[in-house]
């Protein structure tokens, strides 16, 4: 699909872009490169998560030869493993079970918090982590990757699209073959930013079609006009153009719409397969369900819970006032309450406490 309609430089180019600025590019062959753009049209072209990692793993087997694999999604939180859903290939199932039970947490890339850091869609070898010396001996690698799933190279990263971590994967040799080379990694690292964006927009359609709308949506046609926008989107736009939110595209980190009503995170996704619109989603930020726990630990009763979860997503007195079927001075009446509660003297202060920032922010 890319190769025939762009041509392999300018497939090349858009792959290399979708990778720019994490890691060191590497000159890679002709081959190389046609090789990845045939697994990121399998990427796109395969309509289930577990097949694409499967078909992914049979391209890798084949061009730079790995053994086995796995995939898990992960906590977008925390990154953790979710056991549903893993996907192994040529590897025992039992043994990934095994592994997210009991051996993760002896795994040098859980150990050193490489999954949790910036390093989103960037492989590493274990043995970058480690050296192999060391990992030989290790309790990891004496009761898991030698006894248990008959590996040792491993490499692996965290997938993630638009501030979103979606997945967790690692590709394998074992003991008696070579390591993975940085030309390994490069061809890998390539395929990454796809294979997040394509779990992300699967990902997002699930919810889409389980009814849990986010807030703000907008459908964009392939000319690039605007064919949808719910009545939620055209509250925060307040007559702004469409062409104002940002597109967060194929970057892995969050991006921010700002309105006059609070900021909202965009993601977005294809309007249909295989096409160039867009549908954009729009999400007021924080989301309430990540602030409650927050907002209990400040021992707030539920209506000055309710009222500070407006306060730090942008609202204003008027709008909260609206939003709760209450006159505006009794909004008054309870801010100044939750403000002698905690100790603050501003709506940024109280955004700073409850998202637990050392720094006084400026109110929205």
């Amino acid at each position: 699909m890319y190769g025939a309609l762009l041509g392999d430089r300018a497939v090349a180019s858009l792959i290399i872009r979708a990778d720019e600025g994490k890691v060191p590019a590497m000159a890679l062959s002709a081959r190389d490169l046609r090789k990845v753009i045939e697994i990121i049209d399998v990427i796109y072209s395969v309509p289930d998560n577990q097949a694409m990692f499967r078909a992914v793993c049979e391209k890798l087997k084949r061009h730079i030869g790995i053994c086995s694999g796995v995939f898990t999604y992960a906590d977008p939180k925390t990154s953790a493993y979710l056991i549903n859903g893993c996907e192994s290939f040529q590897i025992a199932q039992g043994a990934l079970v095994l592994y997210v039970a009991h051996f993760a947490q002896l795994d040098p890339f859980v150990k050193c918090g490489y999954y949790l850091g910036n390093r989103i869609n960037i492989a590493a070898r274990n043995t970058d982590l480690v050296s192999k010396s060391s990992l030989l001996k290790s309790e990891f690698a004496c009761d898991f990757l030698l006894s248990v799933a008959s590996v040792f190279y491993v490499l692996a990263a965290a997938l993630g699209s638009q501030g979103d971590t979606v997945a967790i994967l690692g590709f394998h040799r074992q003991k008696t073959e070579r390591d993975f080379t940085d030309r390994d990694k490069q061809v890998v690292n390539m395929v990454l930013p796809h294979m997040a964006r394509a779990i992300h927009n699967r990902n997002l359609m699930e919810r889409l079609d389980l009814g849990e709308e986010p807030g703000g949506v907008i459908a964009i046609g392939e000319d690039g006009r605007t064919l949808f926008v719910n009545d939620a989107a055209k509250q925060l736009l307040k007559g702004r153009p469409v062409e104002s939110i940002p597109d967060p595209g194929m970057s892995p980190n969050p991006v921010f719409f700002k309105s006059k009503s609070g900021t909202y995170r965009v993601r977005t996704m294809p309007l249909r397969r295989n096409g160039k619109g867009k549908v954009v989603l729009l999400e007021r930020y924080p989301p309430e369900h990540r602030l409650q726990p927050k907002l209990t630990d400040l021992k707030l009763s539920r209506r000055e819970s309710d009222m500070a979860v407006f306060v730090v997503q942008g609202y204003s007195n008027r709008e909260i006032a609206e939003r709760s079927f209450i006159c505006e001075q009794t909004v008054k009446d309870h801010l100044h309450a939750i403000f002698e509660k905690l100790e603050v003297r501003s709506r940024g202060e109280l955004t700073a406490k409850v998202l637990g920032l050392r720094t006084v922010l400026k109110p929205l």
